[in-house]
């Protein structure tokens, strides 16, 4: 069993048109183990399934068709932090970090040049906010200084 809905998962979601969002959190945390025991594959897949605590009891959702709820973990699409300065980050504060986006970047392909392939990420409750810090002419696995907005 996966960790239940934070509150930001459950405004994003929309149960009643058949959508609902949810922010898997890191494989090694989700399953409980060293992420060494986890580095060995490349690829894990699931399949997804929802328990609904109704008035009658649990109850399992499941998808009509299991492709669309097939959820699919490639090691080369996850992005890799090597360091965070400070490790406690505060509201308005400098952020520096090195990260390595791996394959991650090649899944927006709607892009305009001028358009960043990411905007922001969060360590913890802290959104980094990337826009106005990072633009095109940087390359995303360099050297990267941020400010927390959220």
């Amino acid at each position: 069993m996966a960790p239940l809905l934070t509150e930001d998962d459950a405004f994003n979601s929309h149960p009643i048109l058949g959508t609902i969002a949810y922010r898997l959190p890191a494989i090694d945390k989700l399953f409980g183990v060293p992420m060494s025991y986890i580095s060995g594959y490349h690829t894990l897949t699931f399949d997804l399934s929802v328990v609904s605590n109704t008035d009658l009891g649990p109850e399992t959702l499941e998808c009509g068709t299991a492709s669309k709820c097939r959820i699919i973990y490639r090691r080369h699409y996850t992005p890799v932090l090597y360091y965070l300065k400070p490790p406690i980050v505060y509201y308005d504060s400098e952020v520096e970090m090195w990260f390595d986006p791996r394959s991650a970047d090649d899944l927006a392909t709607d892009l305009e040049n001028d358009e960043m392939r990411f905007i922001n990420g969060k360590v913890g409750p802290a959104l980094l906010d990337f826009e106005f810090k990072v633009d095109d002419t940087r390359t995303f696995s360099s050297y990267h200084r941020n400010r927390v907005t959220g």
